[in-house]
């Protein structure tokens, strides 16, 4: 009977210990660090210093060998992160006006409309672009199916760069494309390491 009390106070003593050890367990300190704050940064392109659509090229009445530009737009990075690189692309619709006796195609008008200047940052573009017409001179056309304006050196954070473009109407227009017209649209893309993007569009009628 003894050995029996003996053993059970062992284990109860055990248990006591064990308690103890969990009770100490429960004093703990803790301090907190706060205001810590973690925010993505921003790409705002503006072209003209300004958000939205602008137009820059506006020619009507047309003729033959007829130049509009050079014209400048002033793309600006406004926001707080530096732009990797920036893709450039060109989309057009048409947009005939009245009269218009035989009505051309979009794609036949764009591939009439000559480029004659392209620059970016003070650098010509011109010659990335290939004749994928076969007309013997970059256009429109080519501009819109062109896909080498893409990882262009991008724009830092609050800086500018300047893009610039003329056109000139071909010389082998003819009398059936009278009142014929497109309106073009620049797409600006300013990218951050090709994660984000910001883009800006020029409307061009």
């Amino acid at each position: 009977m003894a050995k029996k009390i003996f053993g059970l106070m062992i284990v109860l003593l055990l248990m006591a210990g064990m308690t103890g050890i969990s009770t100490w367990a429960f004093f703990t300190d803790v301090e907190t660090s706060s205001g810590n704050v973690l925010a993505a940064g921003t790409l705002d392109l503006k072209t003209d210093d300004q958000d939205g659509v602008t137009q820059t090229l506006i020619a009507t009445n047309m003729r033959r060998g007829d130049i509009v530009g050079p014209e400048v737009i002033i793309l600006k990075n406004s926001g707080s992160l530096d732009s990797s690189t920036i893709d450039i692309s060109f989309s057009y619709i048409e947009d005939d006006s009245s009269p218009n006796p035989i009505d051309m195609s979009a794609d036949d008008t764009a591939s009439l409309i000559i480029v004659t200047v392209l620059n970016y940052d003070e650098t010509s573009i011109l010659t990335s672009i290939s004749d994928h017409n076969s007309n013997g001179f970059i256009d429109v056309y080519d501009l819109a199916t062109a896909s080498s304006l893409t990882g262009l050196p991008g724009i830092a954070s609050e800086a500018t760069k300047n893009f610039e473009i003329a056109v000139q109407l071909s010389e082998k227009v003819t009398g059936q494309y009278q009142a014929d017209g497109i309106d073009i649209t620049m797409t600006f893309s300013l990218k951050q390491q090709g994660y984000l993007t910001e883009k800006a569009k020029v409307s061009m009628e």
